[in-house]
């Protein structure tokens, strides 16, 4: 059970070159999931966000997960200051946010078989190139778990940039103390860059201090024809677990005034992540090219949760879990000529094999000894194509299908003479599969220089978990989730000006979601999810540029006993505002507002209950200066002390009474940054 408590509350046709006048009009949309699916594209059908280098250097956010946060359709739910373990998806899906957004590192997943968060804070600022954000789209190129659609973390390529390093410290609030360096080497032999991180605070809360150091190594090496590229990196991060705040009104308990303190001082948690990687690319002609890469991942990680003593008995939780993960990803990419159309297209397949190990004890009186040991394998293999062909000078016509088969064996040993061993029984052996199918369909108008308009339907696809498939000691068999939405957008741009509007709908049926009243995994009635996303970015003169987004989710049940009820954490409503100036004496600076409408409680299935986790709004502050090759940085986030937490859970037998965890208030940050050519 402590794997459920830390990983819950945390949490074929192708693509074209445009006419000239849209290439020259739409620069800031030619980079489209890059790094290693498919080349930079501007005519994709869906809503689109590329958050460059300058973007996240400029921006007073301090973590990735805020960062990402400020943009439209992006979800957060957040537990503690440092960023780790935050859950952040696109287009709603509350506490299966992470499950329904796939995250990728230089285009490979970083979402795991099991249900813990990606972890943000491993992926330093100072090593990523951009970002790239494309909502409601991606199932095909990247197979299950992008519902909502795809978050791509590009990290800087030696060759794109003259040699150079950097080495810059931070400190500030609760004791942070963060340290990173960067080197960026290319000649015509090889070209290298590396990276290391090392993060440490006392974390905001009480008992909730965070150590991390990171590094990742990136070498290229041109051959006659082709290239080999090699990858490598890993973390080790130790942090300790505050719990939640309780507020019962019935006995006069507030913790939330005491919005530090913490009742678990015994829980913490550790993960060990390695990963490697080595592809190699080679254009088979002018038209056509080859890439294949091989991938590993281990990540370690162990756990423990102290309940305290009942009746004469110490009682916890305790877990140690091995996820391996071997992948096998190739692709060809090819262009042809029919008549007077160009096609572009992308062919693949994805092979995975993971392994997860997991040792563990739930609600045991043997705290650290393992009474459970659960062993799955799971198998997955996908064939996939994708690309656009022009209709005409002006449309494009974008096409995608991929087949997933997914299996799963799992066992239970189960050692019931441990001590504590009275609590539950070996799980029967599971052995299953599912096969399913994702696809696109869309179509890009170019209407003038400046408008340009799409629509797309879509059909994508999410497979349980392992820590959805097992629980209270035993497997159960969940359906494949499966979404099918309809999109249409708008975008406008000029010199001075961009804006784009996108309005989708997905019907879901199966979707997966934890019941917290039964403590198992269900699939749901069928539910809806539906937006509006809206945003704005106005050259106002060189030296103020004013940035604007909004987003409206509305997600519900459309069948079943709570037809027309909300799903939960979900904001009907977010604003984020940002003004980057250009300030006297050489200095910019960065002002974000922020804001998050009202949204129910995890387990508020019914929406019967009394209170809902309350709106908020937050204001960040940055402002730096560059002297020479030195540059100075200081930073306020929640500069107005906003009290607010953004998940919670309610007590279904005790009215008022919920449990939550607190976000800071107000921090302040100071870096210094040098860079050596």
């Amino acid at each position: 059970m402590s794997y459920r408590l830390l990983a819950l509350p945390l949490f074929s046709i192708p693509f074209i070159t445009l006419p000239s006048y849209a290439y020259s009009s739409t620069e800031l949309e030619t980079m489209v999931v890059t790094a290693s699916r498919i080349e930079p594209q501007q005519n994709l059908a869906a809503s689109i966000t590329i958050i460059s280098s300058e973007d996240i250097k400029r921006s007073p956010s301090r973590t990735l997960p805020e960062l990402l946060s400020q943009e439209t359709g992006v979800t957060l739910t957040s537990l503690f200051s440092h960023g780790s373990r935050a859950n952040v998806g696109l287009r709603g899906f509350g506490p299966t946010a992470t499950q329904n957004t796939l995250i990728l590192l230089d285009g490979r997943r970083l979402n795991d078989i099991d249900l813990t968060s990606v972890n943000f804070s491993a992926i330093p600022f100072e090593n990523i190139d951009h970002i790239e954000i494309v909502r409601g789209s991606g199932a095909v190129l990247y197979g299950d778990g992008a519902t909502g659609g795809v978050i791509n973390i590009v990290t800087k390529d030696p060759r794109d940039s003259d040699n150079y390093s950097t080495l810059s410290a931070t400190t500030g609030s609760f004791d942070q103390r963060e340290v990173n360096a960067f080197t960026s080497y290319s000649n015509d032999s090889f070209s290298i860059s590396a990276n290391v991180n090392s993060s440490k605070s006392d974390g905001y809360r009480e008992h909730n201090s965070f150590d991390q150091d990171s590094g990742q190594l990136d070498i290229r090496l041109p051959l006659s024809r082709g290239e080999i590229y090699w990858k490598l990196g890993g973390f080790k991060q130790d942090i300790e677990l505050p719990g939640t705040r309780t507020v019962n009104p019935t006995i006069a308990q507030n913790e939330l005034s005491n919005r530090k303190g913490t009742t678990t001082p015994n829980d913490w948690a550790n993960e060990r992540t390695k990963y490697t990687t080595l592809g190699y690319s080679i254009p088979l002609n002018n038209n056509d090219s080859f890439i294949i890469d091989a991938g590993y991942r281990q990540k370690v990680q162990k756990s423990q949760f102290d309940y305290g003593v009942f009746f004469g008995t110490h009682y916890g939780d305790y877990a140690e879990t091995s996820i391996r993960t071997l992948s096998l990803t190739p692709r060809l990419m090819m262009t042809r000529n029919l008549s007077d159309h160009q096609i572009d297209l992308i062919l693949g397949a994805d092979i995975y094999h993971y392994n997860y190990s997991s040792d563990r004890s739930n609600f045991a009186s043997n705290i650290g000894q393992p009474i459970h040991k659960l062993n799955v394998d799971q198998n997955s293999l996908a064939f996939y194509s994708q690309g656009t062909i022009s209709l005409s000078e002006y449309t494009s016509l974008t096409a995608g299908w991929r087949l997933q088969r997914v299996s799963q064996k799992a066992n239970d040993q189960y050692d019931g003479t441990a001590p504590g061993g009275t609590f539950g029984s070996e799980a029967v052996d599971y052995d299953d599969s599912d096969t399913e199918n994702s696809f696109e369909l869309g179509l890009k108008q170019f209407i003038t220089e400046s408008w340009d308009a799409y629509g797309r339907v879509s059909r994508s696809v999410r497979f349980g978990t392992v820590d959805e498939l097992y629980e209270s000691n035993s497997f159960s068999k969940l359906k494949p989730q499966i979404a099918d939405g309809i999109e249409f957008g708008l975008n406008f741009h000029n010199q001075w000006l961009q804006s784009s509007i996108s309005v989708f709908h997905q019907a879901i049926e199966d979707e997966i979601h934890f019941n917290p009243t039964s403590f198992e995994n269900i699939n749901l009635d069928d539910t809806q999810h539906q937006g509006v996303e809206l945003s704005l970015e106005a050259q106002i003169n060189p030296s103020l540029t004013l940035k604007g987004a909004y987003t409206y989710l509305d997600a519900e049940f459309t069948s079943g006993p709570n037809d027309g009820n909300e799903l939960t954490l979900i904001p009907n409503h977010t604003y984020t505002m940002s003004a980057l100036a250009v300030l006297p004496a050489g200095f910019n600076g960065a002002l974000n507002w922020n804001y998050v409408s009202e949204k129910l409680f995890e387990n508020d299935m019914t929406n019967t209950f009394t209170d809902k986790i309350p709106s908020y709004q937050t204001v960040d502050l940055k402002v730096s200066k560059k002297i020479s090759k030195l540059e100075l940085t200081l930073q306020a986030n929640n500069i107005f002390n906003e009290k607010y937490y953004n998940y919670g859970v309610s007590s279904t037998a005790t009215v008022g009474k919920f449990n939550a965890y607190s976000m800071p208030e107000r921090t302040v940050y100071f870096s210094a940054s040098y860079q050596f050519d």
